[in-house]
C-alpha cells in the first residue's frame, strides 16, 4: 500500500482486539504500512507477537512504517480491560483508532434440548468485553477530540447465541455514534461476508480451505469469499481522514 496523495495514518495508534486471524494479519500489515502504530489485544499472543516482530523488522527497512506489539489479556473484568487499554496507550503514547475484530470462527454449538452452558461466555466475549473496551478507549479519544471506532461482524451467524450477542453491537454502535459525534469520533459497523476462518469453522474436518469451500458450495452455490485485502482496504478508508463523514453506519462487505 502506498502512502502517496496524503493517504496515511502516521502518528495514529490503532488498538485492535483479536483473535489473530488472517483478516487481522492483513489489517495490521496494511495499517502499519500506512504509518499507524498497532497494538493487538489477544487472549493468547504467542503467534501474534512473532508476527509483530516481523512487522517491526519491516520498519527497519522503511522508517515510514508503523510499529506493532501484541498484549496478552483475558479481557474479562473491568480491571483487565483498564490495564490492557492503559498498556496499549502507554506503548505508543495514545489510542486514536479502535477496531474490534472479533469475527466468527467457531462451529454452531446450539442444539435444541442441550444446556446453554456457553451462553455467559459468548455474551462476555462477543458483547460485554467489546462494550467495556470501548468505554475505556473513549476516554483517550475524547481527550484528543478525534477518533474512530469500528466493529467487525459477520453477515451470517449459524449459532443464534452468537448472532444475538454480537448483533447487539449494532444498536449500541448506532446510539453511541450520535453521542460521541460532537467529539469528532465516529462509530461504525462493518459486516463481513464469508472469510476463510468462518468457512473452516463450519467444516473442521476439512483438510484444507479448498475442501471446506467445496463442501460449503454444495449448500451455497453462489458462495463468495471476502478476501482479507478487501477488508483491509475498506477499513483503512473508514479510519482515515477520508472516513470522517461516515458515522453510525452498518456497512456490508461481500
Amino acid at each position: 500500500m502506498s502512502t502517496e496523495n496524503g493517504f496515511n495514518l502516521r502518528e495514529r495508534t490503532t488498538l485492535i482486539v483479536g483473535p489473530f486471524s488472517t483478516t487481522v494479519q492483513s489489517l495490521m500489515m496494511g495499517l502499519t504500512q500506512l504509518g499507524s502504530d498497532c497494538v493487538l489485544l489477544d487472549f493468547d499472543n504467542a503467534s501474534s507477537q512473532r508476527f509483530c516482530n516481523q512487522l517491526n523488522d519491516a520498519r527497519e527497512i522503511n522508517s515510514k512504517f508503523g510499529r506493532a506489539i501484541s498484549i496478552k489479556s483475558p479481557m474479562k473484568t473491568e480491571n483487565d480491560i483498564k490495564d490492557a487499554v492503559g498498556s496499549a496507550a502507554h506503548s505508543f503514547g495514545a489510542v486514536d483508532l479502535f477496531i474490534d475484530a472479533q469475527t466468527y470462527n467457531k462451529p454452531n454449538r446450539y442444539k435444541i434440548g442441550d444446556p446453554l452452558s456457553y451462553l455467559d461466555e459468548e455474551i462476555q466475549v462477543n458483547f460485554k468485553s467489546s462494550v467495556m473496551i470501548t468505554h475505556a478507549v473513549l476516554n483517550f479519544l475524547k481527550n484528543r477530540k478525534r477518533g474512530r471506532i469500528l466493529y467487525l461482524l459477520n453477515e451470517i451467524y449459524p449459532d443464534p447465541i452468537l448472532a444475538a450477542a454480537r448483533g447487539a453491537l449494532v444498536p449500541f454502535a448506532q446510539a453511541l455514534a450520535k453521542q460521541v459525534a460532537e467529539h469528532n469520533i465516529t462509530v461504525n459497523v462493518l459486516k463481513l461476508g464469508l472469510t476463510e476462518e468462518f468457512i473452516l469453522a463450519q467444516f473442521p474436518e476439512a483438510k484444507s480451505i479448498k475442501e471446506a469451500v467445496e463442501k460449503m458450495k454444495e449448500k451455497e452455490p453462489h458462495l463468495r469469499i471476502t478476501e482479507p485485502d478487501k477488508v483491509t482496504n475498506t477499513i483503512t478508508y473508514l479510519v482515515s481522514q477520508y472516513g470522517a463523514a461516515v458515522n453510525g453506519q452498518v456497512i456490508s462487505l461481500s
